[in-house]
């Protein structure tokens, strides 16, 4: 556990606040946390400090980015439709409705297709995953934390 929170607030101190007492005040908020790391296009999902799931991702890149950041989840959506992008985002978890960005299932080719890839700013995670996910993040009480930004992994 303590090695997480250090994890964290490290992360958390070097790409996102100049503070980390903010930080560690947040997890001690939260049982559960997704940490999504975008240099090295992996999420992982931590109870109590403890991993209990790690899963490949894709994010956004330059053009169209994922935004470091600390979010909470707020809306879960097992059929969500995007109108802007005329696509299925099934297992939209969503954390950022200003952006409107969430998590959801979507490709994610292996890492040596992944350089020429990106979401328009959400997070692909693929099946058996992202079912898992969307049943394990609980609206308002999920923490959601991107650090870093995508290099072309």
């Amino acid at each position: 556990m303590r090695k997480f929170i250090y994890f964290i607030v490290v992360v958390l101190s070097i790409h996102i606040y100049g503070f980390p007492c903010r930080a560690a005040d947040l997890l001690k908020q939260y049982d559960k946390v997704i940490l999504i790391d975008q240099i090295r296009q992996i999420g992982k999902a931590y109870e109590d400090g403890k991993e209990v799931c790690e899963f490949p991702v894709i994010t956004g890149d330059d053009e169209t980015p994922t935004p470091p950041g600390i979010y909470i989840v707020q809306k879960k959506d097992a059929n969500y439709f995007s109108h802007t992008y005329q696509t299925p985002m099934p297992y939209s978890i969503f954390f950022d409705f200003r952006g409107k960005r969430a998590i959801h299932e979507g490709e994610v080719p292996p890492p040596n297709l992944r350089k020429d890839l990106a979401t328009h700013g959400c997070i692909h995670v693929e099946e058996p995953y992202i079912k898992w996910l969307y049943n394990w993040a609980v609206v308002g009480k999920t923490a959601v934390i991107i650090y870093g930004w995508r290099t072309g992994a």
